[in-house]
């Protein structure tokens, strides 16, 4: 493994950790600075304590474990996608009163349809970028059909290692806001993207009563932008199947 700390949001929590010690000590220098500048009277300001963060590291950008996340969550958002699209009134067909005369009618989409059109269009800029970056000769399909952002999920899952091997890759994305573009990692990319179509769709994990296999307490809670249930207790990681089996096993 190498020593350089993972991109992925598997250390979400240590950098809000450590950005927050970061603040702290600003804070810190800015109070001694006051107390100098005072007459240095009384004790000084205390120092913050640092936190104890363990890092994931990266394989050579990504671990293992934010690899898995990134390949399980392009799936899941395809068939999610693919959920959402096959519903009635998704795309709506223009009437002959709604078009200019002499063409010819197409469909309309509604704001689900709107949603799933958006997501293969970020999804096939990834594809166009990375190839592009590890110098392939890809050419992507014209259109955003199901089928062309099915493959496009198979492209990126079969050159996995390549793609999350690349610096600095990022999508600029409309998942939160279709007026506010946002710059996400990959793995970012593919959790926001997956958890947007649970909603739409009632498909978001729920509650679990399975134990900790770290701690063996029930205080999992799911996480959507880290895409597993995380521990209260210890912090340990547990994916939606494990919590499954967990449950199963336990049962009997």
């Amino acid at each position: 493994m190498s020593d350089r700390v993972c991109v992925g949001p598997c250390n979400r929590q240590a950098r809000e950790a450590w950005a927050v010690f970061l603040a702290a000590r600003e804070a810190h220098a800015d109070a001694v600075d006051r107390w100098l500048a005072e007459g240095a009277e009384g004790e000084p300001p205390a120092e913050p304590v640092m936190p104890v963060i363990e890092w994931r590291g990266g394989e050579p950008l990504h671990c293992g474990r934010c690899a898995a996340t990134f390949r399980r969550a392009l799936l899941v958002a395809d068939e999610l996608a693919a959920s959402l699209a096959s519903r009635p009134g998704v795309v709506k067909a223009q009437s002959r009163w709604s078009r200019v005369r002499g063409t010819r009618p197409h469909g309309s989409m509604s704001g689900e349809g709107d949603v799933v059109h958006t997501l293969t269009g970020e999804l096939l800029g990834m594809r166009r970028e990375a190839a592009r970056r590890l110098e392939l000769a890809d050419l992507v399909p014209a259109g955003r059909s199901g089928v062309v952002r099915s493959r496009s999920v198979t492209w990126l899952v079969d050159k996995l290692d390549q793609v999350l091997a690349l610096d600095e890759l990022t999508v600029r994305s409309a998942v939160g806001d279709p007026d506010r573009l946002v710059e996400l990692g990959p793995v970012e990319w593919a959790l926001a993207w997956e958890s947007r179509l649970r909603r739409l769709v009632d498909d978001e994990p729920g509650h679990t009563v399975a134990r900790c296999p770290g701690c063996d307490m029930r205080s999992l809670e799911w996480r959507p932008r880290a895409g597993y249930y995380v521990c209260g207790e210890c912090g340990r990681h547990v994916s939606e199947g494990e919590a499954i089996e967990l449950v199963s096993e336990e049962a009997g």
